[in-house]
């Protein structure tokens, strides 16, 4: 008896070139902050099954966990799991092999003396970086991840040796508090993408080309000055005619007016974007 197999299409998704275009220049402003594939997986995991249940809760205020996982396509014990977890509660989730060798090289008494990392040979026959490098920095060469750790000013190298600076901390490398003041101008432009009848006149862009470092600090300080202008002209023009609401009582509706000033390159690099 021959049984007929269902093939499941699948079809290309339009716009999937723009998103993971919009998703390489995201790695590259995350990779310099230790962000890996793994950790953002665990994050964009959460925040789907987060955006689902807001979807797909009761009218009690309960979760439909079985609606959540349709949409989702994950098991409903992810879906139980990743709702009681916050992504944010696991620093060590996907931990790069440079964070690895630093917490070995700051943990391990084979090399350090009473808890403080101690000056290793490179190479050599024990106890030395490589050493260090193969226990904890999986299939990676000892001689990539000490070139990570200077370009991010981890350790010092002198005479064959390599010592871990004294204080050196991953916490800024870590920090993401740089989204926060962009994060409200990215949820208005989304939220402006998705409507697609106002899309095309909601967002106006303008590209000025300049010649110089000195023409480029003009532009900048002429463009900050009129768009600081234009917002307090549109909040004086209309300031007496919006009707005030009562303390308390949030606005049925708003309008927000996001200006954003940016410098570009003509060809941009595909590097990292360096710390600021």
């Amino acid at each position: 008896m021959l049984t007929k197999q269902v093939r499941t299409s699948r079809a290309p998704v339009r716009g999937a070139s723009t998103l993971q275009e919009f998703l390489t220049e995201l790695a590259l402003v995350l990779l310099p902050r230790g962000m890996t594939p793994k950790r953002f997986s665990e994050l964009a995991r959460c925040a789907f099954v987060n955006a689902a249940a807001d979807i797909s809760r009761l009218r009690n205020g309960r979760v439909n966990h079985s609606r959540v996982a349709a949409q989702t396509g994950l098991t409903r014990a992810d879906v139980k799991r990743l709702l009681r977890y916050s992504g944010l509660t696991s620093p060590t989730l996907g931990q790069t092999p440079v964070e690895k060798v630093i917490h070995g090289w700051r943990a391990d008494r084979r090399f350090g003396v009473r808890g403080r990392p101690r000056a290793l040979a490179i190479s050599g026959p024990r106890a030395s970086f490589a050493d260090l490098v193969r226990k904890y920095g999986g299939d990676v060469p000892h001689r990539a991840v000490l070139d990570e750790l200077q370009r991010i000013g981890a350790v010092r190298s002198y005479g064959g040796r390599v010592s871990l600076r004294s204080g050196v901390s991953l916490r800024r490398r870590q920090d993401l508090a740089f989204l926060s003041p962009i994060l409200p101008a990215l949820v208005d432009a989304l939220q402006i993408a998705s409507q697609k009848a106002s899309s095309h006149s909601s967002v106006q862009r303008l590209c000025l080309p300049v010649d110089s470092e000195i023409d480029l600090a003009i532009v900048k300080n002429r463009c900050a000055s009129s768009a600081k202008s234009m917002l307090e002209d549109v909040l004086h023009s209309l300031g007496k005619q919006v009707t005030v609401p009562r303390r308390g009582k949030p606005p049925a509706y708003s309008f927000t007016i996001t200006v954003l000033l940016a410098e570009s390159q003509t060809r941009k690099p595909r590097r990292p974007y360096p710390l600021p």
